[in-house]
């Protein structure tokens, strides 16, 4: 397994979890076109996969990050699929937060 330094700046766009409620209690999702504010920016690394996916590395400060939140360094935003906090016993500056996502918009080839 490689280690992926930090080559980039990345920003975490959270959706509000979980979602308001309607007066029957039924939850309503956000606008499809509405991005919340930024959470914060932190170090991080990303690296196209061969099946089109993406594989970033974030800073343990991202913590949480769920599917259907957005993380950008300011050209290109990814939508993510997968978050896992990854720890290396012994070594805290070592950990990070492994995500799987996809590019949006997607690159046409």
């Amino acid at each position: 397994m490689a280690v992926l330094l930090p080559d980039r700046n990345v920003t975490a766009y959270v959706l509000t979890h979980p979602w308001g409620r309607d007066a029957h209690g039924v939850p309503v999702p956000p606008p499809p076109d509405a991005r919340p504010a930024p959470r914060g920016t932190w170090p991080g690394a990303a690296a196209e996969q061969p099946d089109g996916t993406w594989t970033l590395r974030v800073d343990t400060a991202a913590w949480p990050l769920k599917a259907g939140d957005v993380l950008g360094d300011g050209s290109r935003m990814w939508t993510v699929v997968t978050a896992l906090a990854k720890r290396v016993p012994g070594h805290g500056a070592a950990d990070y937060v492994a995500v799987t996502a996809t590019l949006n918009p997607p690159e046409v080839p």
